[in-house]
């Protein structure tokens, strides 16, 4: 008998259980074919408008959870003339920025690790969309599915605020590159100079 791997269904009513569990509103659609959720999230304080919104595609084998700003950052990337040093940046998050599951309880639940490798880059579309986007196969989210709906609902969502002042004051040209890296070392890498 072979090993069973949770099915997308599976995984879609899991994370929809999840949602309900914590009282996080989301909506379920359909785009071209594949089941996805939308969730907008609020009280982001340092995020244009105070909100992210994010989306989670369940495919054949893998889910693919994306975070991102809302058409304010996005109108602001249209016409900003900034996108090389943005994207300097974003290049530097994507070079040394991990991000760690974590509990929320301190470590009650279970220890800080870094599950999957999320990339943060500007939509090459029309949209202007700076995305963090993570791919996660259903095989790994069986094996530790809290640990994974948490990264895609709190800590992927608390990381683009974090890093919201280093991006708008780049894109802005309000902060240059080196002031936003140095930003990011100090405040969430937490490296000491």
């Amino acid at each position: 008998r072979g090993i069973t791997i949770m099915t997308r269904m599976e995984a879609q009513v899991h994370i929809e259980n999840y949602l309900k569990s914590h009282n996080i509103r989301y909506a379920k659609n359909v785009d071209n074919g594949i089941p996805h959720i939308t969730i907008l999230y609020v009280n982001c304080d340092r995020c244009p408008d105070n909100i992210l919104e994010s989306c989670i595609w369940f495919y054949k084998d893998v889910m693919e959870a994306r975070v991102y700003y809302d058409q304010t950052a996005a109108n602001w990337c249209r016409i900003s003339s900034h996108i090389p040093e943005l994207m300097r940046l974003l290049n530097y998050i994507n070079a040394r920025v991990w991000p760690r599951t974590t509990d929320g309880m301190g470590n009650g639940l279970y220890m800080p690790s870094c599950l999957y490798t999320s990339r943060i880059y500007l939509t090459e579309d029309d949209r202007y969309d700076i995305t963090l986007t993570s791919m996660i196969p259903y095989d790994f989210f069986e094996l530790a599915p809290l640990e994974s709906e948490d990264f895609i609902t709190a800590y992927c969502p608390s990381l683009l605020d974090e890093l919201s002042p280093a991006i708008f004051g780049v894109l802005f040209g309000r902060l240059d590159t080196e002031q936003t890296i140095e930003y990011i070392k100090k405040n969430i890498l937490h490296e000491v100079d």
